[in-house]
């Protein structure tokens, strides 16, 4: 384990395509730990030993933690994909069928279970302005009106 607890998610709106686009990096090591642990579970990530259902597992987890309203509607994540770069878990998510955006609100409760210092930043491209916040255990929400 490290001694600091972060993710990292880029929120982007796409007007073209009506997609909020939702990139999140996680450390496979602090995903791992959390997992097992909420769900009493020994699994390997990122090894040839790890689950086949790996991705529902995923899913479940950023649905459970991570949750998103546009213009005050709550909206549903669709799972995109994932990767692993060296240390990270890197997933791509979106929410089709946006058409503007007046306000976004935010919810990252990432691996806030498992590690009390955790930090999740979160940076917004929304309509050509960019806004970063720094979620924690205790402030959990960001929101912006625009």
């Amino acid at each position: 384990m490290h001694k600091f607890y972060m993710s990292v998610t880029h929120i982007k709106f796409v007007p073209k395509q009506e997609v909020l686009q939702i990139t999140m990096r996680l450390f496979i090591d602090d995903l791992q730990f959390e997992l097992n642990t909420l769900n009493k579970t020994t699994i390997e990530l990122a090894t040839d030993r790890e689950p086949k259902k790996i991705d529902s597992i995923y899913m479940n987890y950023l649905s459970n933690n991570f949750s998103v309203e546009v213009n005050k509607l709550p909206k549903n994540l669709t799972f995109i994909g994932k990767e692993y770069d060296s240390d990270m878990a890197v997933f791509y998510l979106e929410i089709p069928k946006i058409k503007e955006i007046k306000n976004i609100r935010i919810e990252n409760n990432i691996l806030n279970k498992s590690f009390t210092d955790q930090k999740n930043i979160v940076k917004f491209n929304i309509n050509q302005k960019q806004k970063s916040f720094i979620l924690i255990k205790d402030k959990l929400i960001a929101l912006i009106n625009y």
